[in-house]
């Protein structure tokens, strides 16, 4: 690709979460273009002409025959994304995809030894890591990460596992703002139904050292993100996406990251979904590891399935059981 083409880019994909993050974000760079779309429908023209893709196809595998592209978006359930990852990464093309990035971590782990076998660059779309809020807060702790750490993350009553589909959001930072890996893990579960747990709470000793506590729920009655973190004489309090309190050896400051902040702003831009989009196209320029590459997500799930385990929960997916999508309302996710 030279230095003046534009980046043609694939998208598996273009649900509810797609048209409010991903493509907005793309089609508003001038050196991005949407070449091609996978999709069920069986007439995609109208998402044709609303996001100017140039072709559509019926399989991932149709089009990666008929095009030639730098990089898909792999935006589909995510019982789906492995088969996806898999197609695109043994043609030789760079892959964004949602999380998880595959139903097991021996799964994903695959699929980043694949990347790296053919030289591609994979990413997945922890995009908490690119939020705001939660940018400030991790800043304040620079290389040696928190000493403790509590995230939590709360949304009721919508059809999903509490714990697999959404807390993973929350166990991706715990390992960002502590570093290292998990030493030790103890969890517990609260509900009948251990396909949709009602909530989990988990410990989780750092081999740093550090301290992650893990706590969230479908039935607080309300939509809640927050994260405290403690240590080297400093605090950080994120309130997502709104706001972060920086306590420096008893001096705080606040800083305002609302929508209203950054000039009405949505979802799109305070909860990191357009940051991971332009991180990873300059990825794809410098070939440098994302930040949430492949390997790091394989870490991450690999630590989800210990808190899992450790609460008595299955860790992959229920045989036959549909789950309905978890953005039928909002980005928030």
């Amino acid at each position: 690709m030279s230095a003046q083409a534009r980046t043609r880019v694939g998208v598996v994909g273009a649900g509810n979460i797609a048209s409010i993050a991903q493509l907005p974000t793309l089609v508003k760079r001038d050196d991005v273009e949407l070449a091609a779309l996978v999709s069920r429908r069986p007439d995609p023209g109208a998402l044709m002409r609303r996001w100017g893709f140039g072709n559509a196809y019926a399989t991932v595998e149709e089009m990666l025959e008929a095009e030639d592209l730098d990089a898909v978006f792999v935006l589909t359930p995510r019982s789906e994304h492995a088969h996806a990852v898999e197609a695109c990464l043994r043609r030789g093309v760079d892959v964004f995809c949602e999380k998880p990035l595959a139903p097991s971590a021996d799964e994903a782990e695959r699929l980043a030894d694949l990347a790296d076998e053919h030289g591609r660059i994979l990413m997945v779309d922890f995009n908490r890591r690119y939020a705001p809020v939660y940018v400030a807060g991790r800043e304040a702790f620079g290389n040696a990460g928190a000493a403790f750490c509590v995230a939590q993350k709360n949304r009721p009553g919508s059809e999903y596992r509490a714990t697999f589909e959404n807390a993973i959001h929350m166990v991706d930072l715990l390992r960002w703002y502590c570093g290292g890996e998990a030493a030790e893990v103890t969890a517990h579960t609260a509900g009948e139904d251990p396909w949709q747990e009602d909530g989990t709470a988990a410990v989780i000793r750092f081999d740093t050292g550090s301290t992650g506590v893990l706590m969230a729920a479908r039935t607080a009655g309300a939509w809640n993100e927050k994260l405290d973190a403690y240590g080297a004489g400093r605090s950080a309090e994120v309130r997502a996406p709104e706001s972060v309190a920086i306590t420096v050896d008893g001096t705080t400051t606040v800083r305002d990251l609302s929508s209203e902040a950054f000039g009405w702003a949505t979802a799109t831009e305070t909860l990191g979904f357009a940051e991971a989009v332009h991180h990873f196209l300059d990825r794809l320029a410098d070939r440098r590891q994302p930040l949430t590459s492949g390997r790091d997500a394989v870490a991450t799930q690999r630590l989800l399935e210990r808190i899992l385990q450790s609460a008595g929960l299955p860790s992959g997916e229920q045989e036959g059981r549909q789950w309905e999508s978890h953005a039928t309302n909002t980005a928030r996710r």
